[in-house]
This record gives C-alpha cells, sequence and structure tokens, in this order.
C-alpha cells in the first residue's frame, strides 16, 4: 500500500515497508489529500515501495494509500 506525505516531512520511517520512490498525485486531488504525518496538514506526495515502483514502470497510476483511498500519480 502506497503512502501519502509531503516532501518536507519526508519518506515514511519506521514501517514494515520501505517506501522510496515519490510522484506527484494528479492535479485534481493533490489538493485534498494531506501528509499522513501525524502533526502535519500540508499536500501530499505519494510514496511507493520497490514492487509498487515496477508497477507504475508497467504503466499503473492507480494506488492504494492508507484509510482505503485510490490515488491517482503521475
Amino acid at each position: 500500500m502506497a503512502s501519502a506525505r509531503c516532501e518536507i516531512c519526508g519518506r515514511p520511517q519506521g514501517l514494515k515497508q520501505n517506501y522510496t520512490h515519490i510522484h506527484t498525485l494528479v492535479t485534481s486531488v493533490s489538493g485534498s489529500i494531506l501528509c499522513g504525518a501525524p502533526t502535519c496538514n500540508r499536500p501530499a506526495s505519494v510514496w511507493l515501495t520497490y514492487e509498487e515502483e515496477l508497477r507504475y514502470l508497467r504503466g499503473v497510476r492507480n494506488f492504494r494509500i492508507p484509510r482505503n483511498t485510490q490515488v491517482q500519480v503521475v
């Protein structure tokens, strides 16, 4: 599952998955998805795991983030 964090908070740390690839949300939803860090309320980017990045490179652009939300990245 992808993770939503702003560029200032950076990639998620201390989770089971290693999130190493950052992507921008499509413009129409970029302001409505906020950073998942506990004290942050900035618009988020989407961080993908290695496996999700491979899917992205094959053309997949829809990913699921916490709270069962589906997002599209560019």
